[in-house]
């Protein structure tokens, strides 16, 4: 009786080992299994797992769960809208809401006039800008259709092929990133930096053109201007070269607002630089070689100036055109005829000029008949079509042309 102490003694503290050590392995046990747990979670959050979405979902107040499906039903939307405007590049054009387009030719030629009368460029490609046909190469400076002239030192008259034919024989192309080069047959060439628009517009030209409109410009310093009074008129002085300042000119003013009455599709938004309207002339193949055909002496595109020249099977058909499409994404409209002046063309070669005026030729077909066009005018013939942009891009030589035009005049076109 007297060992019962021990033996009981021996049990408890081997029980209570038992209980202290199963706690232990329980607690270790639910440890572990909380930390598996949270680095499942954490794996799952990273990999953006069905699962997870689910949870998050399950545990998100329904106001809020709401306002997430709205957010993603405006993003659907949204993302439906921008890949349809992506499909159509026309439903930026309100007056052209469902176009459709019928082949009529290609690009043949397209030309450049970096210099308001001076030598043209014949380009293989180039962007189509609201100011006019643009060319810019990496590294170089960007040149833009008539972006410079040449105007009257006193009276800050612009000056063009009329005043002096060899001015069309002046070639203006860049050099570098800042400057462009002034050359001529018979003459060293002059390069200079062409004057920073911003910086220089307090010391804006006031220069005039057609019917007293007034438009600025930048003078490009005294080099250029001795060189082309030295070419034009023998003389050191007298003559400026002007770079513009990229305005846009209204013609809901005068001289241009009667135009307005006539042409009504013209606007603001179509005129170029320094051209005489409009930022793009269209002409065709054949209306050219209609013309030549009456000639003894045939002209060259050139003479007429068009930046864009369109290779069709039937002359003058481009006077009917309105909506015109080039390659993929392009679109231009034809605003206004484009009436003609005397033409007195120059030998590139030796700079003799050639008396001979095409423009008797052209009168005898294509003289101005409508009234209203004749009193705002005269009776000067017509050759080929002023365009604005509506949508700008890429265009190169080969890019099929498009014109937009009823079913009724399809089917008019099909049954002839």
């Amino acid at each position: 009786m007297q060992g019962h102490p021990n033996w009981y003694s021996t049990v408890a503290i081997t029980c209570s080992f038992a209980i202290v050590l199963v706690m232990v392995v329980w607690t270790v046990r639910k440890t572990l299994k909380k930390s598996e747990k949270r680095k499942e979670s954490e794996v799952n959050e990273c990999n953006g797992t069905e699962e997870t979405k689910e949870t998050e979902e399950t545990e998100m107040p329904e106001e809020q769960e709401n306002v997430v499906e709205n957010v993603n039903d405006e993003e659907n939307a949204n993302h439906v809208v921008v890949d349809d405007t992506e499909c159509s590049n026309d439903d930026t054009i309100p007056e052209l809401p469902e176009p459709k387009w019928v082949k009529v030719g290609q690009i043949q030629e397209l030309y450049m006039y970096p210099l308001k009368s001076g030598r043209g460029k014949s380009l293989k490609q180039c962007d189509f800008t609201e100011f006019g046909i643009s060319l810019e190469n990496e590294g170089m400076f960007t040149l833009v259709d008539r972006m410079f002239l040449v105007y009257n030192e006193e009276t800050g008259r612009f000056q063009t092929g009329r005043h002096y034919p060899t001015l069309i024989l002046v070639s203006l192309s860049t050099v570098d990133e800042t400057k462009v080069k002034l050359e001529a047959v018979g003459m060293p060439s002059v390069i200079f930096e062409v004057p920073k628009w911003l910086e220089n517009v307090s010391e804006a030209v006031q220069c005039t053109m057609w019917w007293g409109e007034s438009v600025k410009c930048i003078d490009c310093g005294p080099e250029p201007a001795e060189w082309l009074s030295r070419f034009l008129t023998g003389t050191n002085s007298g003559l400026r070269l002007g770079c513009t300042l990229m305005d846009r000119r209204n013609v809901f003013i005068e001289p241009w607002k009667k135009f307005t009455k006539v042409y009504e599709r013209l606007r603001s938004e179509d005129t170029g630089l320094f051209s005489d309207l409009a930022s793009y002339m269209l002409m065709t193949t054949r209306s050219v070689e209609q013309l030549n055909e009456k000639l003894e002496r045939p002209v060259p595109t050139l003479q007429f100036r068009p930046n864009i020249l369109v290779s069709t099977q039937k002359p003058f058909e481009e006077d009917n055109w309105e909506w015109i499409k080039i390659g993929e994404r392009v679109v231009i409209r034809n605003v206004k005829p484009c009436s003609r002046c005397k033409m007195i063309r120059v030998n590139p070669e030796n700079g003799v000029m050639d008396k001979e005026e095409p423009l008797k030729t052209l009168k005898t077909f294509r003289e101005q008949t409508d009234p209203e066009r004749v009193s705002l005018e005269g009776n000067a013939p017509t050759m080929g079509i002023y365009c604005g942009l509506y949508v700008s891009g890429k265009v190169k030589i080969g890019d099929e042309v498009f014109i937009h035009s009823s079913i009724e005049s399809n089917h008019r076109e099909t049954a002839s």
